[in-house]
């Protein structure tokens, strides 16, 4: 069995049923918070801009077409508000029209949000911003082929929703949020909240000259692609706790399970896996949890059985992958031979990771440039939101 395999099941059975069939046990987004949905056509003097809250419906067009924002209540002196986009492109046009909004306009206060909006757009997990088909993707697998999973009209004919407007793209949101929520997800309401505030503030100091359309500073797109990076790391260590797309991943092999066959002390346990696939590669810290990758629990949500790094894996003559396990702590008591493990990168401390950018901004708001006067840094790889390569690509 392969992802390409399982992922081809999914949607022979999603065909058969004609129904979405799920891909995730949990929703994977934060419920919206006083969402206001947008649908956007053309640009710059053609743009037609609907937007709709729960109750009213907006339209506007040409130059001025972010009155709809401003009609429904847009503005930095309100609470945190989730924008609903049908796709990346919407937000896109968005924010051209808000960077050609005049300073002195009426909408000048929307056009910012929406500056606000498309930074946490870059931030996987983020609640700031609700791309309904990335989320329905997310969520759910269709009997179609998978290019056509990126249009959301698709989407649209197969949840039902008759509106073709921005108040189907609120009943969607509604959908793709409902049940329980990706636990530790929570940790993105503070960092959403965090960066509000701290928006908010920045742009109402009379003695700042900081403009939200002019380009970061070094020091500022340094600072920002931390947290990006540091988003798409937690969101994807959390998702790794919904048993669904545990198992989906074990045929990746980003997650592994396989039976304990060989114990060398207290500290060096070898694992001989059930496939040959696997992601893990040598100093990968790793935890290792008692089960199949369906009984991985929510990520954070208890201690592991055993925590180590990845220090060796070798093919044994009948074609069986075995990973040695080093520093290995078992808890309560030693591994024994026969105990199945499934074992999955270790999970991603949001508090570690707040401490981390402290520190950074530190470091870089230091007069004395700690890069010529400190230690080299070591390499390491980390995952970066798909949006953020392409924008350095360009």
């Amino acid at each position: 069995m392969s992802v390409a395999l399982f992922d081809l099941a999914q949607r022979v059975r999603a065909a058969t049923r004609s129904r979405p069939v799920p891909r995730s046990a949990f929703s994977p987004v934060l419920p919206t918070t006083d969402p206001i949905a947008v649908t956007m056509t053309g640009a710059g003097d053609t743009a037609l801009v609907q937007a709709a809250d729960l109750t009213n419906l907006t339209t506007a067009t040409g130059p001025d077409a972010l009155e709809t924002l401003a009609r429904l209540r847009v503005s930095l002196t309100g609470e945190l508000r989730t924008l609903v986009i049908p796709d990346r492109a919407t937000l896109s046009h968005l924010v051209e029209l808000a960077r050609a909004t005049d300073r002195g306009s009426a909408c000048a206060e929307a056009a910012a949000v929406v500056g606000w909006w498309d930074q946490r757009a870059d931030h996987p997990g983020s609640g700031a911003v609700l791309n309904v088909t990335v989320a329905c993707s997310a969520r759910w697998v269709l009997g179609v082929p998978p290019t056509r999973e990126r249009h959301v009209e698709v989407w649209r004919q197969w949840l039902g929703v008759a509106d073709h407007g921005p108040r189907g793209l609120l009943e969607m949101a509604a959908a793709v949020s409902s049940g329980q929520t990706l636990p530790g997800l929570e940790a993105f309401v503070e960092d959403d909240q965090r960066s509000w505030e701290a928006f908010r503030i920045r742009l109402g100091d009379p003695s700042s000259r900081w403009d939200w359309r002019v380009r970061d500073s070094r020091r500022e797109a340094a600072l920002g692609l931390a947290t990006r990076c540091d988003a798409a790391e937690l969101y994807e260590s959390l998702r790794l706790g919904d048993p669904l797309v545990a198992t989906r991943e074990s045929f990746s092999g980003t997650v592994v399970t396989g039976v304990v066959t060989a114990v060398h002390g207290r500290s060096l346990v070898e694992l001989t896996l059930d496939h040959l696939a696997c992601r893990l590669r040598e100093q990968t810290e790793i935890e290792g949890f008692p089960g199949f990758p369906r009984d991985l629990p929510p990520a954070g949500s208890r201690a592991p059985l055993l925590h180590g790094r990845v220090t060796a894996t070798r093919v044994t003559p009948d074609e069986r992958l075995v990973v040695t396990i080093g520093d290995a702590n078992v808890r309560p008591g030693p591994a024994r031979t026969g105990q199945r493990l499934t074992l999955r990168p270790r999970s991603i401390d949001p508090r570690q990771q707040r401490s981390g950018r402290r520190e950074l901004h530190r470091r870089y708001a230091a007069r004395r440039s700690w890069l010529s006067g400190g230690a080299a840094p070591t390499p390491q790889r980390r995952d970066v939101p798909l949006d953020v390569v392409v924008a350095a690509a360009e």
